[in-house]
């Protein structure tokens, strides 16, 4: 059998075996489940689960310092309605994973996922991000989009706490300023090879801030680490393309989230790549913008040829013509750019699954 038919055989069968025994647990966000820090193979999984298996998986925003209940209350918001879980996590003992490198997250996890190896690829379905609290924040300062370069907007500290309806899913800004609640997940990773920091985005995901991430959507990442060690956190409420203020709505969120693995399907990924049920999202990283839009470029024009079979002249030309490029984020020390690829303008076709 050729070689390539034999990967997708086993691929296929390892994935069959999987759902067969596919199973939803809970991981709550506690201090024994939680740590603050960065991302590093050397931090011991606090889970392990199956190719095929759910989590539930909570995770805190973290924002609010060593006393939630007098933060928030400046926004009206009683101690009864304050996220117990932030208050028992605020109040840990010191658990710091920072590796001697700045910029730590306050993440859950690790997962360790049973079979997964270097080279293989994870595809984490994003089946629901649940709001566990009306409310989030949202801080102004020195970490923004282009410091240096905008004079006319203030950057003293400042925080806005924002509250939003759940059920309505609807953001209440000011009185008279009203938009919907867009919850997903701004840091998403699987451990690097070495330590990294939770504030720079990479191969291995982490910091991407990347708001179509969404109930509904797929993100897919190369397993670096045996286990792949996934954790999960700095979630947001909404957030706008870019994240130029450095924050967006943060808000403690729950997603639900499936794990598959796929065999040998990440030894030529440089970059984490997302889906949706109507678009593909090619996602380039750099410390200067420019350079983030010719890797997203760069990885679009490939993706273009490895999944619908385009040549590079072809593909760059395509493009140039009708893809759109944004910016996911310019805030983050690596900054995101993603091309979109909508599935409508091609006769190929690739199965999609449903969201819940």
């Amino acid at each position: 059998m050729h070689t390539k038919l034999i990967a997708l055989a086993t691929s296929a069968a390892f994935l069959l075996g999987a759902a067969a025994s596919a199973k939803t647990v809970t991981l709550e966000s506690t201090p024994q489940t939680v740590y603050r820090g960065n991302l590093s193979a050397d931090i011991p999984p606090v889970l392990h689960i199956q190719s095929g298996d759910t989590v539930i998986d909570n995770t805190v925003s973290a924002h609010s310092g060593k006393d939630p209940v007098a933060y928030f209350a400046k926004a009206g918001i009683p101690a009864k309605d304050v996220l117990k879980d932030e208050i028992d996590i605020a109040n840990m003992p010191a658990k710091d994973q920072d590796f001697g490198l700045p910029g730590g997250k306050t993440l859950t996890g690790p997962i360790y996922v049973d079979g997964a190896e270097p080279g293989d690829m994870l595809e984490i379905r994003i089946l629901k991000v649940t709001p566990r609290v009306p409310y989030g924040e949202n801080n102004v300062g020195p970490g923004g989009a282009a410091p240096n370069m905008l004079t006319n907007v203030t950057r003293d500290q400042g925080t806005h706490i924002i509250k939003y309806d759940i059920a309505k899913k609807i953001v209440n800004f000011a009185p008279d300023i009203h938009f919907p609640t867009r919850p997903f997940i701004g840091t998403m990773a699987v451990a690097p090879v070495k330590p990294a920091s939770a504030r720079t985005p990479g191969q291995y995901g982490g910091n991407m801030d990347f708001e179509k991430l969404q109930a509904g959507s797929t993100l897919y990442l190369p397993v670096l680490v045996k286990g792949a060690l996934f954790v999960a956190g700095d979630s947001h409420a909404s957030q706008g393309d870019g994240e130029v203020s450095g924050n967006a709505l943060e808000a403690s969120m729950t997603p639900t989230l499936q794990f598959i693995v796929h065999k040998g399907e990440g030894r030529d990924m440089k970059f984490p790549y997302a889906e949706d049920a109507k678009n593909f999202y090619i996602l380039g990283m750099d410390e200067d913008l420019g350079k983030a839009l010719a890797s997203s470029i760069e990885e679009t024009v490939k993706f273009l040829g490895t999944h619908y079979g385009m040549s590079a002249p072809d593909a760059y030309s395509l493009c140039s013509t009708i893809l759109d490029f944004g910016v996911a984020q310019a805030v983050d020390l690596n900054l995101t750019m993603y091309g979109t690829v909508p599935k409508a303008y091609f006769a190929k076709k690739f199965p999609y699954w449903k969201s819940s």
